[in-house]
């Protein structure tokens, strides 16, 4: 029962920080967020929430997601609908994604603090 529990809460545990991340800022400041985080094309950090994935775009814009995000042969980003959720790009160039894609948006990201 103890190994049980034990095992329970470093899994919980690792879940929770596997998708956690951090970025140094313009400034040169450490900034973390719950999900991954990049850096638009004037070094502002933006982050998605936990288990979504964040892009740089073709403009330097940084667009997210709720699952992990790919670009695709047109240039367009598209993330998983599913957070936590992967996404790939298959041997034509589409993006594929756990449970389906959707497009990317800014409205999934925060900037970081």
């Amino acid at each position: 029962m103890i190994i049980r529990t034990t095992l329970l809460i470093s899994a919980l545990i690792f879940t929770h920080h596997a998708y956690a991340d951090c970025f140094t800022n313009q400034a040169g400041k450490v900034v973390c967020g719950k999900g991954h985080c990049e850096s638009d094309q004037y070094g502002k950090v933006y982050c998605a929430d936990a288990g979504g994935g964040a892009v740089r775009n073709s403009k330097g814009k940084v667009v997210c997601g709720k699952g992990d995000c790919a670009i695709d042969g047109l240039q367009k980003v598209w993330c998983s609908t599913e957070v936590g959720g992967g996404a790939a790009i298959n041997s034509i160039g589409k993006v594929v994604c756990l449970n389906g894609c959707e497009e990317a948006s800014i409205e999934y990201c925060h900037e970081a603090q």
